[in-house]
């Protein structure tokens, strides 16, 4: 029996896409070759759930957040399991706890980014150091993680994300009150917002619109994505004198995020802290170019003066310089917009995550 176990698989997010990806490609691999395969979420709602991918449904048992109730599901099923499949290194002392009752279990951890970039404590160390695979979702990461975990870099698979079948699929749609103006200029940021996720830039891009605006004064900044910054973020802007350009969209449901990207001129998130980065891809898909910080995962999906600029996430002379350069240039804009946009189609497809997957599967261990 294999078992999909993620932190979460009904929710909007980075990590939850990956996971939801990686439990159809094990859903559909496992069935395959005829072996039984169940999916769970820690944080998903108690009980029976499903989510798509693509045309394709699949159901997961959610555990509500509540790690009694799943340990106690993982130790009747402990004798039939024989891999088992970790989407995120939090959940690693779970294998060990299993392992002490079927010592023939072999593991897979999956890691994201900046939550093994310094050394872990001792117990999900361990746990991600005895696991027989473990995934790296950039280069960056695995070469981080390997340095603060004590790991050999040679272990570690790197498996980049995929922009998610339905985004390309939905309709698009927006919501006019939180759009600027018809014929004005847009920049936009999609993220969360969120106090455990400081790093995405946001506050960067609201210190230097001040000196955007002297420049290219019909210019708007949407932030789309909530949490509990963006009151502080909104006084930041009311601070710079800013605050009339700066939209707040709030969560946005899928049709409404790819009208906003559609309606954007340039995206923009000089993030310290991102371990790939999915809406590059969603940016790109749709023809945008982006602005990123030179730094964790994003230089593995922004290629610097083709699909986009990359900046120093802390030099703000520099990111004010290149928001300009690309609001001022509309065809520089285009060209590398259609660059990003034959970057996704032939890099990060969900048939290409499929496939890459599906031959680390196949490695015996």
């Amino acid at each position: 029996m294999w078992i999909g176990l993620f932190p979460e698989l009904s929710e909007v997010g980075g990590i939850q896409q990956v996971s939801r990806h990686m439990a159809a490609v094990l859903f559909k691999t496992a069935h395959k070759r005829n072996l039984s395969c169940r999916l769970l979420g820690l944080n998903d709602p108690q009980g029976a759930g499903s989510f798509h991918v693509g045309p394709d449904e699949y159901s997961f048992t959610g555990f509500g957040r509540n790690k009694v109730a799943l340990l106690s599901y993982l130790f009747r099923l402990a004798r039939r399991i024989d891999t088992l499949y970790l989407g995120h290194v939090n959940l690693s002392p779970l294998a060990l706890l299993l392992r002490g009752v079927r010592p023939r279990i072999k593991y897979w951890v999956v890691v994201h980014g900046v939550e093994v970039w310094t050394p872990l404590p001792i117990i999900r160390r361990v746990g991600l150091r005895f696991a027989q695979r473990v995934i790296s979702v950039s280069s960056y990461t695995a070469t981080q993680m390997a340095k603060a975990q004590g790991m050999r870099r040679q272990a570690v698979f790197v498996l980049s994300p995929a922009l998610d079948p339905s985004f390309l699929e939905a309709t698009s749609s927006v919501d006019a009150i939180s759009l600027p103006p018809p014929r004005s200029l847009m920049l936009l940021t999609v993220g969360r917002l969120i106090s455990t996720e400081p790093g995405k830039g946001v506050d960067s891009v609201i210190k230097v619109l001040p000196d955007v605006l002297k420049v290219v004064p019909d210019l708007f900044y949407v932030i789309a994505g909530g949490g509990d910054l963006q009151n502080r973020l909104m006084e930041m802007a009311r601070e710079s004198g800013v605050g009339d350009r700066v939209l707040f969209a709030g969560k946005l449901k899928l049709e409404q995020l790819k009208g906003y990207y559609a309606r954007s001129d340039v995206f923009v998130m000089p993030s310290r802290q991102e371990g790939f980065g999915i809406a590059f891809l969603e940016a790109m898909a749709l023809g945008r170019p982006v602005v990123g910080g030179d730094h964790g995962g994003t230089p593995e999906v922004v290629r610097d003066g083709v699909t986009g600029l990359l900046v120093d996430p802390n030099d703000l002379e520099a990111l004010t310089h290149c928001l300009i350069k690309l609001l001022q240039g509309e065809a520089l804009r285009k060209k590398m917009g259609e660059a990003g946009r034959q970057r996704v189609e032939q890099n990060y497809t969900f048939a290409c995550f499929e496939e890459k997957l599906t031959r680390l599967l196949d490695i015996p261990f």
